[in-house]
């Protein structure tokens, strides 16, 4: 019961996930990332464990597709998923399960490695909204993927109300190839407006604050 978008900038070498939902603490369970290999989230009826294994798969050599077809082979019920995919590649793969929450669906951006992905939402406007922000914004990886994160919670969001939003970026760092997290910042819960508090935490962290 969430919406997320998922970005692969090439010039950059980064590749990133914004995510909210109505559901607490989504940050711990949709988006996951590995420099070099990919992004994934792993979302509706959530199986956290597909986002491990499909960053397993990718770091066999296996596309997006197929990466995203093993680890579905391990699930007892793909009908009740969401899984979308983006490798270093620029390759894309999604599982939109017939059994998530309605609306459900994705629209990928034609002129990039982007996509978003949802359930549970108002209807395919917020997955349209957040991608033109992303599109029309400026600013580095992360500043683009709160912009289409903000554009998707004005356009409705989670039909619930979202309570929980997370941003995650990955490239290389000074610590690489141990620690490849550029962003990883979560909002657990807030009662009106997560994406808002997000925007305020990530302000806080370019402003070196502690």
């Amino acid at each position: 019961m969430t919406y997320s978008i998922l970005a692969y900038d090439v010039m950059l070498g980064q590749a990133g996930i914004a995510v909210a939902s109505g559901s607490l603490a989504v940050g711990a369970r949709v988006p996951w990332a590995k420099h070099g290999l990919g992004v994934v989230v792993t979302q509706a009826y959530t199986n956290p464990a597909l986002g491990a294994l499909v960053l397993e798969y990718l770091s066999r050599n296996y596309t997006a597709d197929e990466a995203l077809s093993k680890a579905l082979e391990h699930d007892p019920s793909p009908a009740h998923r969401q899984v979308a995919v983006i490798d270093y590649r620029g390759d894309i793969a999604v599982h939109d399960g017939d059994w998530t929450p309605t609306w459900h669906g994705y629209i990928i951006y034609s002129r990039e490695p982007v996509l978003c992905i949802a359930n549970l939402v108002k209807g395919p406007e917020i997955c349209q909204r957040a991608l033109e922000a992303y599109s029309s914004s400026r600013g580095g990886l992360a500043e683009k993927l709160l912009a289409a994160l903000e554009a998707g919670h004005k356009a409705g969001g989670d039909r619930r109300g979202d309570k929980s939003a997370a941003l995650l970026v990955v490239g290389l760092t000074e610590y690489s190839p141990h620690y490849d997290r550029i962003v990883d910042l979560r909002v657990d819960f807030h009662p009106t407006n997560p994406v808002a508090e997000l925007k305020r935490i990530y302000s806080m962290q370019l402003e070196g604050l502690p």
